[in-house]
Protein backbone atom coordinates (compact mmCIF):
# COMPACT_ATOMS: atom_id res chain seq x y z
CA UNK A 1 0.00 0.00 0.00
CA UNK A 2 1.29 3.44 -0.90
CA UNK A 3 2.26 5.65 2.05
CA UNK A 4 3.82 9.07 2.62
CA UNK A 5 5.64 10.77 5.47
CA UNK A 6 5.58 14.45 6.34
CA UNK A 7 8.09 16.27 8.52
CA UNK A 8 7.74 19.59 10.34
CA UNK A 9 10.47 21.50 12.13
CA UNK A 10 9.55 23.14 15.42
CA UNK A 11 11.40 24.99 18.12
CA UNK A 12 11.43 22.06 20.51
CA UNK A 13 11.72 19.18 18.08
CA UNK A 14 10.99 17.45 14.80
CA UNK A 15 7.56 15.97 14.25
CA UNK A 16 6.73 13.32 11.67
CA UNK A 17 3.39 11.98 10.47
CA UNK A 18 2.71 9.01 8.24
CA UNK A 19 -0.36 8.48 6.09
CA UNK A 20 -1.55 5.73 3.78
CA UNK A 21 -3.32 5.92 0.44
CA UNK A 22 -6.80 5.58 1.96
CA UNK A 23 -6.22 8.64 4.16
CA UNK A 24 -5.73 6.86 7.49
CA UNK A 25 -2.96 7.99 9.82
CA UNK A 26 -0.61 5.73 11.68
CA UNK A 27 1.36 6.55 14.80
CA UNK A 28 4.70 4.88 14.30
CA UNK A 29 7.16 5.48 17.14
CA UNK A 30 10.31 5.22 14.98
CA UNK A 31 9.04 8.15 12.94
CA UNK A 32 8.85 10.43 16.01
CA UNK A 33 12.23 12.06 16.53
CA UNK A 34 12.40 14.70 19.25
CA UNK A 35 15.37 16.99 19.56
CA UNK A 36 15.85 20.30 21.29
CA UNK A 37 16.49 23.21 18.91
CA UNK A 38 16.83 21.04 15.76
CA UNK A 39 18.52 22.37 12.66
CA UNK A 40 18.16 21.73 8.94
CA UNK A 41 20.92 19.12 9.19
CA UNK A 42 18.92 17.30 11.86
CA UNK A 43 15.92 17.22 9.51
CA UNK A 44 18.07 15.78 6.73
CA UNK A 45 19.41 13.06 9.06
CA UNK A 46 15.88 12.14 10.15
CA UNK A 47 14.78 11.84 6.52
CA UNK A 48 17.87 9.79 5.71
CA UNK A 49 16.87 7.36 8.46
CA UNK A 50 13.31 7.17 7.12
CA UNK A 51 14.54 6.42 3.60
CA UNK A 52 16.86 3.67 4.81
CA UNK A 53 14.10 1.79 6.63
CA UNK A 54 12.68 -1.38 5.04
CA UNK A 55 9.21 0.16 5.04
CA UNK A 56 10.32 3.44 3.49
CA UNK A 57 7.43 5.55 2.17
CA UNK A 58 6.85 6.31 -1.48
CA UNK A 59 6.46 10.07 -0.88
CA UNK A 60 8.26 12.50 1.41
CA UNK A 61 7.31 16.08 2.30
CA UNK A 62 8.94 18.67 4.55
CA UNK A 63 7.30 21.85 5.87
CA UNK A 64 9.42 24.98 6.32
CA UNK A 65 8.74 28.29 8.04
CA UNK A 66 10.75 30.78 5.96
CA UNK A 67 12.38 30.82 2.49
CA UNK A 68 15.80 30.90 4.16
CA UNK A 69 14.96 27.75 6.10
CA UNK A 70 13.79 26.15 2.87
CA UNK A 71 17.18 26.78 1.28
CA UNK A 72 19.01 25.36 4.29
CA UNK A 73 16.88 22.21 4.30
CA UNK A 74 17.37 21.73 0.55
CA UNK A 75 21.15 22.05 0.92
CA UNK A 76 21.19 19.63 3.86
CA UNK A 77 19.18 17.06 1.90
CA UNK A 78 21.69 17.30 -0.94
CA UNK A 79 24.50 16.58 1.52
CA UNK A 80 22.66 13.44 2.63
CA UNK A 81 22.09 12.41 -1.01
CA UNK A 82 18.31 12.39 -0.58
CA UNK A 83 16.17 13.41 -3.55
CA UNK A 84 12.47 13.60 -4.44
CA UNK A 85 11.58 15.39 -1.20
CA UNK A 86 8.82 17.97 -1.67
CA UNK A 87 9.11 21.21 0.32
CA UNK A 88 6.09 23.32 1.30
CA UNK A 89 5.55 26.26 3.62
CA UNK A 90 3.77 25.65 6.92
CA UNK A 91 0.58 27.59 6.08
CA UNK A 92 0.04 25.73 2.81
CA UNK A 93 0.78 22.42 4.54
CA UNK A 94 -1.83 23.15 7.20
CA UNK A 95 -4.42 23.94 4.52
CA UNK A 96 -3.61 20.71 2.69
CA UNK A 97 -4.43 18.82 5.87
CA UNK A 98 -7.49 20.86 6.95
CA UNK A 99 -9.20 21.59 3.63
CA UNK A 100 -11.04 18.24 3.19
CA UNK A 101 -12.60 18.40 6.67
CA UNK A 102 -13.67 22.05 6.77
CA UNK A 103 -17.34 22.94 6.16
CA UNK A 104 -17.98 24.50 2.77
CA UNK A 105 -19.27 27.77 4.25
CA UNK A 106 -15.91 28.42 5.96
CA UNK A 107 -14.21 30.26 3.10
CA UNK A 108 -11.84 32.39 5.20
CA UNK A 109 -10.24 31.12 8.40
CA UNK A 110 -7.90 32.44 11.05
CA UNK A 111 -5.08 29.93 11.43
CA UNK A 112 -3.98 30.00 15.08
CA UNK A 113 -0.68 28.07 15.34
CA UNK A 114 0.29 27.89 19.01
CA UNK A 115 3.80 26.49 19.27
CA UNK A 116 6.60 26.31 21.76
CA UNK A 117 7.99 29.80 21.13
CA UNK A 118 4.80 31.76 20.36
CA UNK A 119 1.67 31.96 18.24
CA UNK A 120 1.57 32.50 14.50
CA UNK A 121 -1.71 33.99 13.27
CA UNK A 122 -2.67 34.05 9.59
CA UNK A 123 -5.95 35.03 7.90
CA UNK A 124 -6.14 32.91 4.75
CA UNK A 125 -8.55 31.94 2.00
CA UNK A 126 -9.30 28.23 2.22
CA UNK A 127 -9.46 27.45 -1.51
CA UNK A 128 -6.67 29.59 -2.93
CA UNK A 129 -4.43 29.81 0.15
CA UNK A 130 -4.14 33.58 -0.27
CA UNK A 131 -3.10 35.38 2.90
CA UNK A 132 -5.05 38.48 3.93
CA UNK A 133 -2.82 39.28 6.90
CA UNK A 134 -0.45 37.62 9.34
CA UNK A 135 1.26 38.41 12.60
CA UNK A 136 3.04 36.69 15.45
CA UNK A 137 2.76 37.14 19.19
CA UNK A 138 4.65 35.73 22.16
CA UNK A 139 1.86 36.44 24.64
CA UNK A 140 1.42 32.68 25.01
CA UNK A 141 3.83 29.89 24.17
CA UNK A 142 4.48 26.34 25.13
CA UNK A 143 7.74 27.29 26.84
CA UNK A 144 5.94 29.95 28.94
CA UNK A 145 3.30 27.42 30.03
CA UNK A 146 6.05 24.92 30.93
CA UNK A 147 7.67 27.61 33.08
CA UNK A 148 4.37 28.14 34.93
CA UNK A 149 4.19 24.43 35.78
CA UNK A 150 7.88 24.38 36.72
CA UNK A 151 7.58 27.29 39.14
CA UNK A 152 4.54 25.71 40.79
CA UNK A 153 6.22 22.32 41.29
CA UNK A 154 9.43 23.84 42.62
CA UNK A 155 7.36 25.98 44.98
CA UNK A 156 5.75 22.87 46.45
CA UNK A 157 9.17 21.55 47.44
CA UNK A 158 8.45 18.14 46.00
CA UNK A 159 11.35 18.32 43.59
CA UNK A 160 14.69 19.92 44.37
CA UNK A 161 16.10 22.50 41.96
CA UNK A 162 18.21 20.99 39.16
CA UNK A 163 21.98 20.99 39.67
CA UNK A 164 23.14 20.19 36.12
CA UNK A 165 21.99 20.75 32.54
CA UNK A 166 20.82 17.15 32.33
CA UNK A 167 18.66 17.56 35.43
CA UNK A 168 17.29 20.83 34.05
CA UNK A 169 16.31 19.16 30.77
CA UNK A 170 14.72 16.27 32.65
CA UNK A 171 12.68 18.67 34.81
CA UNK A 172 11.55 20.61 31.72
CA UNK A 173 10.36 17.40 30.06
CA UNK A 174 8.54 16.42 33.24
CA UNK A 175 6.75 19.78 33.45
CA UNK A 176 5.74 19.50 29.78
CA UNK A 177 4.18 16.13 30.53
CA UNK A 178 2.21 17.63 33.41
CA UNK A 179 0.95 20.46 31.15
CA UNK A 180 -0.18 18.01 28.46
CA UNK A 181 -1.91 15.84 31.05
CA UNK A 182 -3.97 18.83 32.20
CA UNK A 183 -5.47 19.05 28.70
CA UNK A 184 -7.48 15.87 29.36
CA UNK A 185 -7.43 15.63 33.19
CA UNK A 186 -8.51 18.06 35.89
CA UNK A 187 -5.67 17.19 38.25
CA UNK A 188 -2.22 15.60 38.23
CA UNK A 189 -0.37 13.83 41.00
CA UNK A 190 2.81 11.92 41.68
CA UNK A 191 2.98 8.31 40.46
CA UNK A 192 2.28 7.02 43.97
CA UNK A 193 -0.72 9.34 44.33
CA UNK A 194 0.47 10.87 47.60
CA UNK A 195 0.99 14.43 46.34
CA UNK A 196 -1.15 16.59 44.05
CA UNK A 197 1.14 18.29 41.55
CA UNK A 198 -1.16 20.75 39.81
CA UNK A 199 -4.90 21.18 39.19
CA UNK A 200 -6.35 22.51 35.96
CA UNK A 201 -8.20 25.52 37.41
CA UNK A 202 -5.02 26.74 39.12
CA UNK A 203 -3.09 26.38 35.91
CA UNK A 204 -5.77 28.24 33.95
CA UNK A 205 -5.77 31.12 36.42
CA UNK A 206 -2.02 31.48 35.84
CA UNK A 207 -2.31 31.68 32.03
CA UNK A 208 -5.70 33.43 31.63
CA UNK A 209 -4.31 36.93 31.13
CA UNK A 210 -1.79 35.96 28.44
CA UNK A 211 -4.41 33.86 26.65
CA UNK A 212 -6.76 36.85 26.45
CA UNK A 213 -3.96 38.96 24.94
CA UNK A 214 -3.42 36.39 22.20
CA UNK A 215 -7.18 36.31 21.47
CA UNK A 216 -7.28 40.10 21.26
CA UNK A 217 -4.43 39.98 18.72
CA UNK A 218 -6.45 37.64 16.53
CA UNK A 219 -9.50 39.91 16.74
CA UNK A 220 -7.47 42.98 15.79
CA UNK A 221 -5.89 41.22 12.82
CA UNK A 222 -9.31 40.06 11.60
CA UNK A 223 -10.63 43.61 11.65
CA UNK A 224 -7.65 44.91 9.66
CA UNK A 225 -7.75 42.12 7.08
CA UNK A 226 -9.61 42.34 3.79
CA UNK A 227 -12.06 39.67 4.91
CA UNK A 228 -13.10 38.86 8.45
CA UNK A 229 -12.63 35.14 9.17
CA UNK A 230 -15.57 32.74 9.27
CA UNK A 231 -13.90 30.47 11.83
CA UNK A 232 -10.72 29.96 13.82
CA UNK A 233 -8.65 26.79 13.46
CA UNK A 234 -6.26 26.23 16.36
CA UNK A 235 -3.29 23.96 15.63
CA UNK A 236 -0.01 23.25 17.38
CA UNK A 237 0.61 21.36 20.59
CA UNK A 238 -0.42 24.24 22.85
CA UNK A 239 -3.90 24.32 21.29
CA UNK A 240 -4.79 21.22 23.29
CA UNK A 241 -5.32 23.41 26.37
CA UNK A 242 -9.10 23.84 26.81
CA UNK A 243 -8.78 27.45 28.05
CA UNK A 244 -7.39 28.60 24.70
CA UNK A 245 -10.44 27.38 22.80
CA UNK A 246 -12.85 28.89 25.29
CA UNK A 247 -11.07 32.27 25.26
CA UNK A 248 -11.00 32.48 21.44
CA UNK A 249 -14.72 31.72 21.23
CA UNK A 250 -15.51 34.38 23.84
CA UNK A 251 -13.39 37.12 22.28
CA UNK A 252 -14.09 36.50 18.58
CA UNK A 253 -17.65 35.13 18.68
CA UNK A 254 -16.63 32.61 16.05
CA UNK A 255 -16.57 28.82 15.92
CA UNK A 256 -13.19 27.46 16.99
CA UNK A 257 -12.02 24.18 15.45
CA UNK A 258 -9.30 22.13 17.14
CA UNK A 259 -8.46 19.02 15.05
CA UNK A 260 -7.37 15.75 16.57
CA UNK A 261 -3.68 15.82 17.44
CA UNK A 262 -3.21 19.45 16.37
CA UNK A 263 0.55 19.13 16.81
CA UNK A 264 0.72 16.86 13.72
CA UNK A 265 -1.34 19.03 11.36
CA UNK A 266 1.62 20.66 9.59
CA UNK A 267 3.57 17.42 9.29
CA UNK A 268 0.46 15.65 8.03
CA UNK A 269 -0.16 18.40 5.49
CA UNK A 270 3.39 17.98 4.17
CA UNK A 271 2.69 14.25 3.72
CA UNK A 272 -0.58 14.96 1.88
CA UNK A 273 1.18 17.48 -0.37
CA UNK A 274 3.90 14.99 -1.28
CA UNK A 275 1.25 12.38 -2.14
CA UNK A 276 -0.60 14.79 -4.43
CA UNK A 277 2.57 15.86 -6.24
CA UNK A 278 3.75 12.30 -6.88
CA UNK A 279 0.29 11.17 -7.95
CA UNK A 280 0.13 13.98 -10.54
CA UNK A 281 3.24 12.77 -12.30
CA UNK A 282 2.52 11.03 -15.63
CA UNK A 283 4.23 7.62 -15.77
CA UNK A 284 6.37 6.98 -18.85
CA UNK A 285 4.71 5.10 -21.69
CA UNK A 286 5.98 1.54 -21.94
CA UNK A 287 5.55 -0.39 -25.17
CA UNK A 288 4.30 -3.93 -24.75
CA UNK A 289 5.10 -5.04 -28.30
CA UNK A 290 7.48 -7.95 -28.69
CA UNK A 291 11.11 -7.14 -29.16
CA UNK A 292 11.18 -8.61 -32.65
CA UNK A 293 8.34 -6.35 -33.78
CA UNK A 294 10.11 -3.27 -32.44
CA UNK A 295 13.30 -4.41 -34.16
CA UNK A 296 11.42 -4.76 -37.45
CA UNK A 297 9.94 -1.28 -37.12
CA UNK A 298 13.46 0.09 -36.70
CA UNK A 299 15.08 -2.04 -39.40
CA UNK A 300 12.60 -1.27 -42.19
CA UNK A 301 13.31 2.49 -42.37
CA UNK A 302 17.05 1.79 -42.19
CA UNK A 303 16.77 -0.70 -45.05
CA UNK A 304 14.83 1.86 -47.08
CA UNK A 305 17.52 4.47 -46.57
CA UNK A 306 20.25 2.02 -47.56
CA UNK A 307 18.31 1.06 -50.71
CA UNK A 308 17.84 4.71 -51.65
CA UNK A 309 21.56 5.40 -51.20
CA UNK A 310 22.42 2.38 -53.35
CA UNK A 311 20.00 3.51 -56.07
CA UNK A 312 21.47 7.00 -56.18
CA UNK A 313 24.98 5.51 -56.35
CA UNK A 314 24.00 3.22 -59.24
CA UNK A 315 22.43 6.08 -61.20
CA UNK A 316 25.51 8.24 -60.68
CA UNK A 317 27.89 5.51 -61.78
CA UNK A 318 25.84 4.75 -64.93
CA UNK A 319 25.86 8.41 -65.92
CA UNK A 320 29.65 8.58 -65.56
CA UNK A 321 30.23 5.53 -67.78
CA UNK A 322 28.18 6.69 -70.79
CA UNK A 323 30.07 7.76 -74.00
CA UNK A 324 30.23 11.42 -74.81
CA UNK A 325 28.70 10.95 -78.30
CA UNK A 326 25.05 10.45 -78.81
CA UNK A 327 23.12 9.28 -81.90
CA UNK A 328 22.42 12.90 -82.75
CA UNK A 329 26.07 13.89 -82.70
CA UNK A 330 27.58 11.15 -84.84
CA UNK A 331 30.28 12.56 -87.01
CA UNK A 332 31.12 15.38 -84.68
CA UNK A 333 34.59 15.57 -83.36
CA UNK A 334 34.99 14.57 -79.77
CA UNK A 335 37.45 16.71 -77.89
CA UNK A 336 40.27 14.84 -76.27
CA UNK A 337 41.29 15.56 -72.77
CA UNK A 338 44.57 13.64 -72.89
CA UNK A 339 47.53 14.82 -74.93
CA UNK A 340 48.05 12.87 -78.18
CA UNK A 341 50.79 10.33 -78.22
CA UNK A 342 53.87 10.73 -80.41
CA UNK A 343 53.15 9.70 -84.04
CA UNK A 344 55.81 8.25 -86.35
CA UNK A 345 55.24 9.19 -89.97
CA UNK A 346 56.00 6.54 -92.59
CA UNK A 347 55.82 7.25 -96.33
CA UNK A 348 54.20 4.51 -98.33
CA UNK A 349 52.99 4.22 -101.92
CA UNK A 350 49.28 3.64 -102.03
CA UNK A 351 47.16 2.63 -105.02
CA UNK A 352 44.72 5.20 -106.39
CA UNK A 353 41.32 5.04 -104.79
CA UNK A 354 38.35 4.46 -106.98
CA UNK A 355 35.83 7.18 -107.55
CA UNK A 356 33.12 6.78 -104.92
CA UNK A 357 30.07 8.94 -105.15
CA UNK A 358 29.59 11.26 -102.27
CA UNK A 359 27.13 10.06 -99.66
CA UNK A 360 23.61 11.46 -99.63
CA UNK A 361 23.04 14.33 -97.28
CA UNK A 362 21.79 13.20 -93.93
CA UNK A 363 19.45 15.06 -91.66
CA UNK A 364 20.72 15.48 -88.19
CA UNK A 365 18.19 14.40 -85.56
CA UNK A 366 17.15 16.99 -83.03
CA UNK A 367 18.91 16.67 -79.72
CA UNK A 368 16.86 14.92 -77.05
CA UNK A 369 15.09 17.11 -74.52
CA UNK A 370 17.03 18.02 -71.42
CA UNK A 371 16.66 15.61 -68.62
CA UNK A 372 14.48 16.64 -65.75
CA UNK A 373 16.57 18.09 -62.94
CA UNK A 374 14.15 16.93 -60.24
CA UNK A 375 15.98 14.40 -58.06
CA UNK A 376 14.71 10.92 -58.09
CA UNK A 377 12.74 10.03 -55.02
CA UNK A 378 12.61 6.34 -54.37
CA UNK A 379 9.20 4.93 -53.52
CA UNK A 380 8.44 4.72 -49.85
CA UNK A 381 9.26 1.39 -48.44
CA UNK A 382 6.21 -0.28 -47.09
CA UNK A 383 6.07 -3.11 -44.73
CA UNK A 384 4.10 -6.06 -46.03
CA UNK A 385 3.41 -8.61 -43.34
CA UNK A 386 4.46 -12.14 -44.17
CA UNK A 387 1.85 -14.43 -45.62
CA UNK A 388 0.06 -16.52 -43.06
CA UNK A 389 1.35 -20.06 -42.79
CA UNK A 390 -0.57 -22.63 -44.84
CA UNK A 391 -3.33 -24.41 -43.11
CA UNK A 392 -2.25 -27.76 -41.79
CA UNK A 393 -3.20 -30.58 -44.11
CA UNK A 394 -5.41 -33.27 -42.70
CA UNK A 395 -4.12 -36.67 -43.72
CA UNK A 396 -6.68 -38.77 -45.57
CA UNK A 397 -7.59 -42.05 -44.01
CA UNK A 398 -5.60 -44.94 -45.41
CA UNK A 399 -7.90 -47.20 -47.48
CA UNK A 400 -6.68 -50.76 -47.48
CA UNK A 401 -5.79 -52.10 -50.90
CA UNK A 402 -8.16 -54.58 -52.62
CA UNK A 403 -6.46 -57.79 -53.70
CA UNK A 404 -8.00 -58.98 -56.97
CA UNK A 405 -8.41 -62.75 -57.20
CA UNK A 406 -6.19 -64.57 -59.72
CA UNK A 407 -8.31 -66.69 -62.12
CA UNK A 408 -6.30 -69.48 -63.78
CA UNK A 409 -6.91 -69.73 -67.54
CA UNK A 410 -7.41 -73.16 -69.16
CA UNK A 411 -4.57 -74.59 -71.22
CA UNK A 412 -5.54 -74.58 -74.91
CA UNK A 413 -4.70 -77.66 -77.00
CA UNK A 414 -1.99 -77.37 -79.48
CA UNK A 415 -3.22 -76.85 -83.03
CA UNK A 416 -2.15 -79.47 -85.62
CA UNK A 417 -0.37 -77.38 -88.19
Amino acid sequence: MRSSVGVSLGTCGIRTARTTEDGTWTDDTPFDDWQLSPSAEDVARVIRGIVDRPDAPQSLGVAHRTPAERNRISAALSEEYVSDVHLIDETSAALEYLRPGLPSHHRTIALFDAGDSGVGIDIVDVESGRSYGSTRTTAISGAAFDAVVRDHILGLGIVRPPQSPDEDNALTAFCRGVKEALSTHRTTSTPDGEHILLERHIFELSIARSTEQAAATVRQLGREAEFYPDAVVAIGGTSNIPLIRATLERFLQLPVIVPDRPELVIAGGAAVHATHVDAARVPPLVSHRPALTRLGMIALPIAGVIAAIGLFTAVGSSDGGQPLSTPGSVGERVPQTTPPAAVTTTTTTSSPTPDIPPPAPTTTAAPPPAADRTPYVPPRQRYYPPAPPPAPTVPLPQIPGIQMPVIPLPVLPRLPF
